[in-house]
């Protein structure tokens, strides 16, 4: 009976070992790359976007690994890289769920902020200048359908809610900036001794 622990047995192993994993790892490559393209299809780059970005940065160590033909490692980074992105798309339904919900109540504090601006620029709407007022209404007939976009939006795609909401927000926090200045100014001309 040979002696399985002898030396010569021992590299006989390691020299079978070495070359059945000498050939590049095509299958997992391709099981890792569909994984990441299902990924990014269900949605993981805006609702599991650490995730995904995770899988991401793995499938390029993986492919650095492949390009250097140390396919151990290349096979064992694209294993990774499917199991990362697995993860990334199951996790969008929960990332899309709690981005819903801030949505919602993002949405009603820019409804309530718009609402009040709308009607403070009301009252001085005779007082703006020209330009001003064009430029008021310009502002607030984008700021109408981002409104009305991200209200349409919300449920079937909270990540395109969320940046029409950024976009009401900024003209919001432009015109109450516009406003703030244009009632410090005001109450400066009506003091005493101010011209």
């Amino acid at each position: 009976m040979p002696d399985w622990s002898s030396p010569q047995w021992l590299n006989a192993g390691l020299a079978l070992g070495s070359f059945g994993c000498a050939s590049p790892p095509e299958a997992e490559k391709k099981a890792a790359e569909d994984a990441v393209s299902a990924a990014q299809t269900a949605g993981a780059e805006k609702y599991a976007s650490s995730d995904f970005a995770a899988a991401a940065n793995a499938l390029k160590e993986a492919e650095a690994q492949m390009a250097a033909k140390k396919y151990v490692e290349a096979k064992a980074g694209y294993v990774k890289v499917k199991e990362l992105a697995d993860k990334a798309a199951k996790a969008v339904e929960a990332g899309k769920a709690a981005m819903k919900r801030e949505v919602e109540s993002l949405m009603a504090d820019t409804e309530k902020r718009w609402q009040a601006l709308e009607g403070n620029l009301k009252k001085i709407a005779k007082s703006l200048k020209a330009e001003r007022k064009q430029t008021w209404e310009v502002d607030a007939k984008g700021a109408t359908e981002a409104l009305q976009a991200a209200k349409a939006a919300a449920g079937a795609d909270p990540a395109a809610a969320k940046e029409k909401l950024a976009t009401v927000a900024a003209i919001v926090d432009k015109w109450e900036g516009e406003l703030k200045a244009s009632a410090t100014a005001m109450k400066d001309a009506k003091k005493p001794g101010k011209k």
